[in-house]
């Protein structure tokens, strides 16, 4: 049986991930034998995925509701695929 705590995060914070920029909105906690993970739900698409803990940049202070983007995100272009 696996046991998962998943916490809302009250003050989203802007992260930056290998698909995109985004704003993170739940922490799961997976167990020991896992790394937590983020819900994020990106700008530019909608979309929302699961992303390890290992692959996203926090920028500003984000228990403060500080947003702190590292640069101008145009969100009308969709994020460039590395692996294509």
């Amino acid at each position: 049986m696996i046991n998962q705590t998943i916490h809302e995060i009250f003050n989203p914070f802007d992260v930056e991930t290998p698909l995109g920029y985004g704003v993170a909105l739940f922490f799961i906690s997976g167990s020991i034998h896992s790394n937590p993970q983020f819900v994020i739900k990106f700008y530019n698409t909608g979309i929302v995925r699961t992303v390890d803990q290992n692959d996203i940049k926090i920028f500003g202070n984000p228990t403060s509701g500080e947003k702190i983007n590292p640069q101008p995100i145009d969100i009308t272009k969709p994020p460039k695929n590395k692996g294509k």
